[in-house]
């Protein structure tokens, strides 16, 4: 009787903590973004399998540019957005143009703007910040 009740005791840990496992993962935080002083070019390897992500400090009133360029092989895109928050809430300001390469918009509040780079690796990206 023992040898069975240990061997639910084990059985039923192990169900617990894969029953936990997804949840702590999912938990998990992604990378801290990367911080530009603008302007900044990036060049090689922007986006890929992974997201990356970017952080640059813009002033009230300075206009902020971002550009994506990549090489462009079998119809793949590759894609950003800019975030007001390191949990990339998207902004209200701006205008996308060039089919989603190029994003500008005047800037109403000193701070951080995050940048969320998707799809294949792309070429460059470029974020300016001008008055």
């Amino acid at each position: 009787m023992r040898r069975h009740f240990s061997g639910l005791v084990t059985l039923a840990a192990f169900i617990l903590m894969a029953g936990l496992l997804p949840s702590v993962s999912a938990g998990q935080s992604e990378p801290k973004p990367k911080r530009l002083q603008a302007p900044a070019t990036i060049h090689g390897l922007v986006g890929g399998e992974s997201h990356n992500a970017y952080v640059v400090r813009v002033r009230k009133g300075h206009t902020l540019k971002i550009e994506i360029s990549w090489r462009t092989e079998d119809g793949n895109t590759a894609s950003f957005g800019v975030g007001s928050s390191p949990d990339f809430e998207p902004v209200q300001f701006g205008q996308e143009s060039q089919e989603g390469r190029k994003w500008i918009g005047k800037v109403p509040k000193t701070g951080d703007y995050f940048i969320e780079v998707d799809g294949p690796p792309a070429g460059a990206l470029r974020a300016e910040s001008y008055r």
